[in-house]
């Protein structure tokens, strides 16, 4: 999302043919006349089309989106119910929750008090909110600033599942809401050498503007923000006027206040959403001078430097075809959205969604992206004589995992593989296998893709040493065996299992009829037995809780009350089946049978120390 100069277009576009020099002219033109005279020619239109499409495939209750263009030409479309039960169409007055979204906004807010002198991102957190408690074990070394705060790269986990299912209503204080989960507000690293994402940093961002203006955060957004912009149904009141029904599973989702209001608790309209992204897209004054947004679509908090690839302020970068955009997503129970714009061409588009349907969504996104993305001129492939740094070529795996609760789930897919070829490289994940990105190094410890967007940054950690920055993501080379052996340990438990799962039910018919003769075939099959009931009963509720994670896990419930119980039988049983299995080890036994048995224990204790290292037998998810 860097801008291309106009020399590097002409460049790349015209230089030697008169049909390269139409080609340039065609483009002009068609930015000058923008999406509105696409319309007409049907590409829009065609859009529409193809996303109604979508709409019925993935059973979307409604589905709303927009389109801005470098000369503010702007594209709307709402298709769908907002509420299937009243059958009520969406409209561009329609609300929408927007969740994580929100932080865009405080975002926004921040940057404005940092270009009217009243805020300085390297401020120390402590000097605005002095009655925030949080923990930063290198405070003397690298105390903890507004800048980590706002490109979270505190060191914080993300917030627990007590507080994304805490229904904050009556609305509680920003202080208050803080106080609710404030172990998670401890640095797991010093602040500023990796990016963490966690929601409880927008809201003491808002509770800085808050103090340096004496207003409520929601009143400083609406003077400042949105009344510039003409918007006039952003709130972040509770159940606001004409919002959509927000469905999960064909069902209506009961709408529950987030207790981190102002980092996910936004609704805005179809009508409106698209004056902010035209806002954002085409730098309007009125919000922030064009270096202050700038500066908010680039990270500078971490080792890296300065980063177009990185988590700005409140603002990811994402990339569609190779091209860096800028934005943000959002996610609820219920609803889905993303605001995504390319300051390089001045575009772009955001989606609305009132269904908790992941493939839909990215498949609309991946449509209108698709969309934008055909319309950029190509770029040649800028060189460098420089070598890459061969001693990258490896295995890596991320180490800024958003919350260690889920790190058991995390690391498994956690491993990427680093192929270095001359000055190219693949870089692609391990497990599952099917992500890739093609790389080309660009020098200085910088590699970039085919759309010259400088995407990996080789860097030091104070802690981790030397690693490289991909996106918002941290890695550390790490061995072969380190990274292939706990996707080995699962594969072959998981064959295991379900091998003798299938065999399970006439061991039991057999031994209930007394058909085994031998000792050894009997006490086998009921070791092996006991080991598959606990697993059996853990893996049940675990994927129970993994469904609905914030209401099912995130108070005591029938699920979470559940897993934590099965998660100890799982590995109380695992050890008794240990023990009968060495106990009557001696016993004559089928060569076959002692294999699977013994080898599906021995992968299950694997499995049961791994779990007990990061704190899942055991688990009490809803504190």
């Amino acid at each position: 999302m860097l801008s291309l100069k106009a020399h590097n277009v002409t460049r790349s576009i015209a230089l030697s043919t008169l049909l390269k020099l139409t080609g340039v002219i065609f483009l002009l033109l068609f930015c000058r006349f923008g999406i509105a005279e696409a319309h007409q020619l049907g590409g829009v239109s065609a859009l529409d089309e193809k996303i109604q499409e979508l709409v019925q495939q993935h059973r979307l209750s409604s589905v709303s989106y927009g389109i801005v263009d470098n000369n503010g030409a702007t594209h709307i479309a709402t298709i769908g119910m907002a509420d299937l039960q009243s059958k009520n169409a969406v409209t561009q007055d329609t609300v929408y929750r927007v969740a994580s979204v929100s932080k865009m906004i405080v975002g926004i807010a921040i940057m404005q008090l940092v270009e009217s002198g009243q805020l300085n991102l390297d401020d120390t957190l402590v000097s605005h909110v002095p009655d925030v408690p949080f923990k930063n074990p290198w405070r003397d070394t690298a105390p903890l600033k507004v800048l980590h705060l706002v490109e979270n790269t505190t060191g914080w986990r993300d917030i627990s599942l007590k507080a994304f299912a805490y229904n904050n209503e009556p609305r509680l204080s920003l202080v208050d809401a803080l106080a609710v989960d404030a172990e998670s507000r401890t640095s797991r690293w010093p602040p500023g050498s990796r990016h963490a994402y966690t929601n409880s940093a927008a809201v003491v961002a808002a509770l800085i503007v808050e103090r340096i203006t004496g207003m409520p955060f929601a009143v400083y957004a609406q003077q400042y923000i949105f009344a510039p912009l003409d918007i006039n149904s952003a709130t972040y009141a509770n159940n606001p006027t004409n919002l959509a029904t927000g469905y999960a599973k064909g069902s209506a989702v009961e709408y529950k206040p987030v207790l981190m209001t102002y980092a996910g608790g936004l609704s805005i309209s179809t009508g409106d959403a698209i004056k902010l992204l035209s806002a954002l897209a085409n730098r309007n004054e009125a919000l922030l001078s064009p270096s202050g947004y700038e500066r908010m679509e680039h990270s500078h908090g971490t080792n890296a430097g300065i980063f177009p690839a990185g988590y700005g302020v409140y603002n990811y970068a994402r990339y569609y075809d190779g091209w860096r955009f800028r934005g943000h997503d959002g996610s609820l129970p219920g609803w889905l959205s993303e605001f995504s714009y390319s300051p390089e061409f001045n575009t772009g588009f955001f989606v609305l969604q009132n269904t908790e349907n992941g493939a839909g969504f990215r498949a609309v996104v991946k449509v209108i992206s698709d969309y934008l993305t055909a319309q950029f001129p190509a770029p040649e492939l800028e060189k460098t004589d420089e070598h890459a740094n061969k001693a990258l070529h490896g295995y890596y795996r991320y180490q800024n995992l958003r919350n260690p609760t889920i790190a058991f789930l995390e690391r498994i897919a956690s491993s990427n593989k680093l192929a270095i070829n001359e000055n190219q490289a693949l870089f692609s994940g391990v497990f599952p296998p099917g992500w890739h990105r093609e790389l080309h190094y660009a020098g200085q410890g910088k590699w970039k893709n085919d759309k010259n967007e400088i995407v990996m940054v080789e860097a030091n950690d104070p802690v981790l040493g030397k690693v490289i920055h991909y996106g918002d993501r941290v890695f550390k080379q790490e061995s072969t065996f380190l990274a292939l052996a706990d996707k080995v340990v699962l594969v072959c438990w998981l064959l295991l299992f379900v091998v003798l799962s299938l065999v399970t039910p006439v061991w039991i018919y057999k031994l209930w009829k007394n058909r085994y003769t031998g000792e050894g075939a009997v006490f086998t099959r009921r070791a092996t037995l006991i080991s598959l009931a606990s697993t059996w009963s853990f893996l049940l509720f675990l994927l129970l809780g993994l469904m609905s994670p914030i209401t099912r896990l995130g108070s005591p419930g029938v699920v979470s009350v559940g897993l934590w119980f099965t998660s100890i039988i799982f590995a109380l049983g695992t050890a008794y089946s240990t023990y009968l299995l060495i106990r009557h080890r001696n016993l004559a036994v089928n060569p076959v049978l002692r294999i699977l048995c013994y080898g599906f224990t021995l992968f299950q204790i694997i499995v049961v120390l791994y779990l007990c290292w990061h704190g899942t037998i055991g688990i009490v998810s809803w504190q």
